[in-house]
């Protein structure tokens, strides 16, 4: 189950080596037809794991979309990382994705003809570990195992982030990271298995703390501020072609959004069996310090500024080329895309 980077490479290697065979696939697989110009009969949305994603969860079961495009079929499959996700669609296999805000700075960085839709969540993301003498980043051992989404996820830069400002070297853990999805890294970590810590993110992280785990650090302490943790992604093709779609994919999360933030007690009793938590628990999460669902985009430009400092970007990247005009309130007809 564990796959370890055992070679040594940096951290950039890892992730441009990654970008460097999805853009390969692009050139070998065309687009089969998802984002196509002629009109959508089907839209596929790719999520991940965690109450991070629950507006989408609230427009599954709610059929937002469903309302917004009738006679559309709308199929949603969840990924275990953004990796898989970039994959898809780049294989025209999914056309609209959400994930961490990292991975999508990644993919323009590397070429990939994507941007910013929306922000979903600002969400604790954390650094926790079982081992009563490890406090700090600076306390891992060599043979000590990380878990992480994959190379390139939010978690890994956030990782990479902190090793830089600490140690002065972004890839000091590059050959101590392991990928994981969370519930995977929750198991390893809960049954002391080879996995030392974990990036996590509620509802792991809570379980986590609830085993005796104890935070190391958190995204917003090596970030310095908040910031949007889960966004939507589009591919710029998929936004030029099929404006109808896109439009009604970003009105029915900003309702999701809105019904959550109004409703949450209804929100909790609808979401609680799905996430197979009790409600008061749940609610808790949904609420806890640090959450907040919003689709706002918040701190794009330090987290770009951030990846390009410790050489996961290539090119410095700014707000205003990452986010598609409609997200910015600006006139497309007036941005150059």
């Amino acid at each position: 189950m564990l796959q370890y980077f055992r070679k040594k490479k940096s951290a950039r290697a890892l992730v441009y080596g990654l970008s460097v065979c999805l853009l390969s696939a692009a050139v070998l697989l065309p687009l089969s037809g998802c984002s196509g110009s002629e009109k959508q009969k089907e839209i596929h949305i790719a999520e991940q794991f965690g109450i991070a994603y629950a507006p989408l969860q609230v427009m599954r079961e709610q059929k937002l979309l469903e309302q917004e495009l009738p006679g559309v079929k709308i199929n949603w499959k969840q990924y275990g990382g953004p990796t898989p996700i970039r994959e898809a669609m780049l294989a025209g296999d999914v056309d609209f994705g959400f994930m961490g805000s990292a991975p999508v700075l990644i993919g323009i960085d590397n070429g990939m003809d994507w941007k910013y839709a929306a922000g979903i969540s600002f969400n604790q993301v954390a650094l926790v570990t079982d081992q009563p003498d490890i406090n700090s980043i600076r306390d891992f051992r060599d043979n000590d195992r990380i878990a992480i989404l994959s190379p390139g996820s939010t978690q890994h830069i956030l990782l990479c982030i902190a090793s830089n400002q600490v140690f002065g070297d972004p890839n000091k853990f590059d050959n101590q990271i392991v990928s994981l999805s969370h519930p995977d890294a929750m198991d390893a970590l809960i049954a002391d298995t080879e996995v030392t810590a974990h990036f996590s993110t509620p509802p792991y992280l809570d379980k986590e703390l609830e085993h005796g785990m104890k935070i190391i650090t958190t995204g917003e302490e090596i970030m310095g501020q908040p910031f949007t943790f889960i966004t939507g992604v589009a591919m710029v093709s998929f936004y030029k072609e099929n404006p109808e779609e896109y439009d009604a994919i970003i009105r029915s999360l900003n309702a999701a959004i809105d019904y959550i933030n109004s409703n949450m007690d209804e929100a909790v009793e609808m979401l609680a069996p799905i996430y197979d938590i009790d409600k008061a628990t749940l609610k808790e999460q949904m609420t806890y310090n640090g959450t907040i669902y919003s689709n706002q985009l918040t701190g794009i430009d330090k987290l770009a500024e951030e990846m390009y400092r410790i050489g996961m970007l290539k090119n410095p990247i700014n707000y205003h080329d990452a986010v598609f005009p409609k997200s910015r309130g600006t006139n497309e007809n007036n941005e150059k895309e």
